[in-house]
């Protein structure tokens, strides 16, 4: 009897613990948008954008924010992964001249780049993007659900963690039906 107690207690912690994360919003906003045998992403993230990762930035260390996107059909065993796609936005601090060089990245092309000394413009730039189209190799299947999960890795990490498998700086997910 006495070797069960700290099994419950174990088992409850670790019950409280799911909760309390459960309760914790998705900082990156995902707006999906259904268009032809497409489906168009926008999302922002204000909140990944801490004062950890500012402070990286004003060192001069380059930081790189890596989403991955993820266009997903729910089912009932393993959700179906119909289309996945890497952006990533990345900022250096010219310490002489005080000015930050931001570029976006779509797979290994650029598609955008600029240069700006206001940090809020640049925060914005890290942690937005708009219409960042996913088209899956099947067509989207009429009246039936799907989602789109966006995930954020950060780079360089200012924290070490013990736990063995990679983690998380953000996400968020948006549901959506296709109806025709």
């Amino acid at each position: 009897m006495i070797g069960r107690r700290p099994l419950a207690i174990g088992w409850t912690w670790l019950a409280g613990a799911g909760v309390v994360l459960a309760l914790v919003d998705d900082p990156i906003r995902v707006t999906p948008v259904v268009a032809d045998r497409a489906v168009s992403v926008s999302f922002v993230a204000p909140t990944v954008f801490s004062d950890d990762t500012h402070a990286v930035v004003q060192t001069g260390l380059p930081v790189t924010f890596t989403y991955t996107l993820e266009l997903r059909r729910p089912s009932f065993l393993m959700d179906d992964t119909r289309v996945r796609a890497t952006v990533s936005s990345a900022v250096k601090l010219d310490t002489l001249t005080g000015f930050y060089q931001v570029s976006k990245s779509h797979g290994d092309r650029v598609i955008w780049s600029e240069r700006s000394q206001d940090e809020a413009q640049v925060r914005v730039w890290m942690t937005t993007f708009d219409n960042i189209r996913v088209e899956p190799a099947l067509p989207l299947e009429p009246n039936a659900d799907y989602y789109v999960r966006v995930r954020l890795h950060a780079s360089p990490r200012r924290t070490f963690s013990l736990w063995p498998f990679g983690r998380d700086d953000g996400s968020g997910r948006a549901d959506f039906t296709v109806i025709r």
